[in-house]
């Protein structure tokens, strides 16, 4: 049995499935890596990344103490995504204004709350279980105006709940889903939810097809994992 050489690199023999297979394959291509060069760079993007977070969690705590730290980190992050997925600023865009409104009163109340069942909870901020998707009139300069509230909804609760997730303060999409599978709303809400964001990437590869995207465009590039 040959020795392994003090200091070498260890070899492992690891199973992929294809679909993920496929996609490090047209990654590692588009990279202009070797297959194994795209899995380890990948590895340590990973390990960079949730380092980033320990620091960013640390950094809050140390200003403002644990609890209120942890606060304005979920509403940073919140706020990063919104803005990520709309390409509007908060104080510049009223829909993006409205979107990070309610994210922040929802992580709020999932701060607040005392919670028996946290993944039930964070089931009926994913799927809207107690949602009713209607509409709502608010004031503007041109008088009434009338703004479906489930796509606000949606956006800013997925935004809330993500942000909650990468802080490891709830549930994952698998543990929501395992626990809200008694729910009678459940299928409902999550087909509901399905087909809204069916819809709306839609209206994205339609809105896309009439640009021309190059490597240069910067919705193209990796915005990092936020705060």
């Amino acid at each position: 049995m040959a020795r392994k050489r003090k200091g070498a690199t260890p070899h492992l023999r690891i199973r992929i499935e294809p679909e993920l297979l496929t996609r490090l394959e047209k990654s590692r291509t588009a990279n202009n890596r070797t297959l194994t060069g795209e899995i380890v760079h990948r590895i340590e993007q990973t390990f960079r990344k949730s380092d980033d977070a320990d620091l960013a969690t640390l950094v809050y705590r140390a200003a403002f103490g644990e609890r209120t730290g942890d606060l304005l980190r979920a509403f940073a992050t919140a706020i990063w995504l919104i803005e990520k997925r709309t390409g509007k600023k908060w104080h510049e865009d009223r829909e993006t204004t409205r979107q990070v409104s309610r994210a922040i009163d929802e992580i709020i109340a999932w701060f607040t709350r005392q919670r028996r069942d946290p993944a039930m909870d964070a089931a009926r901020l994913k799927y809207e279980l107690s949602g009713d998707p209607s509409a709502f009139w608010v004031q503007s300069g041109a008088g009434l105006e009338k703004v479906e509230y489930y796509p606000t909804r949606v956006v800013a609760d997925t935004a809330a709940l993500e942000a909650l997730q990468k802080m490891g303060m709830a549930p994952s999409d698998a543990e929501i889903d395992e626990a809200a599978r008694a729910d009678p709303k459940y299928l409902e809400a999550k087909e509901r939810f399905a087909k809204y964001l069916a819809d709306r990437e839609q209206e994205i590869g339609l809105a896309d097809g009439r640009k021309t995207v190059t490597k240069d465009d910067p919705k193209t590039k990796d915005e990092g994992e936020g705060p």
